[in-house]
């Protein structure tokens, strides 16, 4: 008996599109024979690893093997008293796709809906649809968030509300 693993899939993923960064530097410098680039739409940093960043690795060389720990509970220590909150209230990723991935399995599934701006992170489209909701999107306003409309697209089924500050891609 032979099974498409395919019809095994959830909701919302059969029809997922992959987040595209955008062209790496090395293409555009072919393409347009600029001898400079700086790519700013994956938030790359053009001034490259802080010397504080690289110092601490080289202090901290003959550690790097190990696993580090996978709660972050000294980092989350850290920021909880810095921002005066509790340790509970804080959570830590790999960059914002890992929480954003993380409060959409927590939050959405196909019988819920999330609300975006149409000019918004694709991510939050992503996410959403991988976890089979529906992504509400609010037209902008002059490029940015009509944070009034967002209450006029709220259905009874809302679960998340994506707002970005600054937004991506419009600032």
């Amino acid at each position: 008996m032979s099974k498409d693993i395919l019809n095994n899939l959830n909701p919302g993923i059969e029809d997922l599109h992959p987040y595209e960064p955008g062209r790496s530097i090395d293409e555009v410098i072919k393409e347009f024979g600029h001898k400079e680039v700086v790519k700013l739409a994956s938030n790359e940093n053009p001034l490259g690893a802080s010397p504080k960043a690289l110092a601490k690795i080289i202090e901290l060389q003959d550690d790097l093997h190990l696993y580090p720990d996978g709660n972050g509970t000294y980092l989350k220590r850290q920021i909880a008293k810095k921002e005066a909150t509790s340790i509970e209230n804080i959570i830590i990723g790999n960059g914002s796709n890992e929480i954003l991935e993380l409060a959409a399995r927590a939050f959405l599934n196909p019988t819920t809906s999330s609300i975006a701006s149409k000019h918004a992170f694709a991510v939050y489209k992503i996410v959403t649809q991988s976890a089979g909701a529906k992504l509400i999107e609010v037209p902008t306003v002059n490029w940015g968030h009509d944070l009034e409309s967002f209450a006029d697209h709220l259905q009874e089924n809302t679960s998340v509300i994506f707002i970005a500050n600054p937004n991506n891609p419009t600032g």
